[in-house]
């Protein structure tokens, strides 16, 4: 399953490189950084939920909600990270909404996604020995679904 995983994330990257030529990818692999767009550096996150408190949140019509505000799903995604792994960098979400979403279905949705101008989040983080801080940062958020 890591193996298919590792394809599949590879094959988002590729078509995101092809998408924007403004698009370059590391070199060396660094942490938290995959591939640069206009110099700015970004880290690509799949995620296969948009997370439990999204869900509890915006209740059965949780789908809908998140389809018309992705940037409420990268607040989610970063307020809600582990702490261990813990990051307010620049990030490239691509989200999965739905189970058993096809390879033409992915290229299309990133076909659609503007790569030139990245939105504004902010979240509050709650860290375990310093309390909750406010972070401001760039995100894309993907939405893959049926």
């Amino acid at each position: 399953m890591k193996e298919i995983n590792t394809v599949r994330n590879d094959y988002i990257e590729t078509l995101i490189f092809e998408k924007n030529e403004n698009i370059l990818p590391t070199l060396n692999h660094r942490k938290n950084v995959d591939f640069f767009i206009d110099g700015i550096s970004f880290d690509q996150k799949v995620s296969r939920s948009v997370t439990g408190e999204f869900m509890k949140d915006f209740g059965e019509n949780w789908k809908d909600f998140a389809i018309k505000n992705p940037l409420k799903v990268a607040e989610y995604l970063y307020k809600y990270q582990s702490e261990e792994r813990f990051g307010a960098d620049p990030r490239l979400y691509v989200v999965y909404l739905d189970e058993e979403i096809s390879i033409n279905s992915i290229k299309e949705q990133i076909d659609k996604i503007d790569l030139n101008n990245p939105a504004e989040v902010v979240f509050e983080f709650k860290h375990k020995n310093t309390g909750i801080k406010t972070y401001k940062t760039s995100c894309f958020v993907i939405l893959l679904s049926k």
